[in-house]
């Protein structure tokens, strides 16, 4: 399992490459937004933030507290989809309920 991870990441790695190379410079980013304080959500968020690093996409994140409304989550997606650097945008579950 751990050579066939390391495969892919070597593969993504150079992909992300090719896509800095074509864009003048610019890494592919990716943003997690996490709602609420469960550690197996943030142990999971933190493992994306390495593996972006790892293959060099820029990480951004947004953690929200467990009270947050929906629309304070939605705010934040809004922000992040208008920021041209971010190219992919991560809800993580499971969401609080309300």
């Amino acid at each position: 399992g751990k050579a066939i991870a390391a495969a892919i990441r070597e593969e993504i790695k150079a992909e992300v490459d090719a896509l800095k190379k074509a864009h003048d410079g610019r890494a592919p980013g990716l943003a997690v937004v996490i709602v609420g304080a469960r550690k197996d959500s943030q142990t999971y968020v933190r493992m994306k933030r390495k593996a972006c690093e790892e293959v060099g996409i820029v990480s951004f994140h947004k953690e929200l507290p467990e009270t947050a409304t929906e629309e304070e989550v939605l705010d934040v997606v809004r922000g992040f989809n208008a920021d041209n650097a971010c190219h992919g945008i991560l809800v993580q579950l499971p969401l609080p309920k309300h």
